[in-house]
């Protein structure tokens, strides 16, 4: 089970239509977060409205975001959101960087 912020996270990806969402619990492998959120979008229009979705979701629920990086990137957007790091990604780019493959690398 993951934490409120997480699952309000996840679900602000899932209203906007974000694709494969996957959740790693990092809290082990680093001290500066407990989890990580990847998500691909279809386009640079969608990922921006799942970033704003992510927003006005953590708003609501009183939740702080740090840091806002690649608002206006066509490849990824990066969402700090203290115990939580959000990966927004066009598939391309998910796909090149493969975040997915070094998250699951165990140590």
């Amino acid at each position: 089970m993951y934490p409120r912020v997480v699952n309000r996270i996840v679900k602000a990806i899932d209203d906007k239509k974000g694709e494969s969402i996957n959740v790693y619990n990092v809290k082990n492998k680093t001290p500066l977060y407990d989890y990580v959120v990847v998500c691909s979008s279809k386009n640079d229009k969608n990922m921006k409205a799942i970033s704003s979705s992510i927003e006005d979701e953590l708003y609501k629920e009183n939740f702080e975001i740090k840091n806002i990086e690649g608002r206006d990137s066509k490849d990824w957007i990066v969402l700090d959101c203290y115990d939580v790091i959000v990966h927004i990604m066009s598939s391309d780019y998910r796909q090149h960087v493969d975040l997915d493959g070094l998250l699951n690398k165990k140590r």
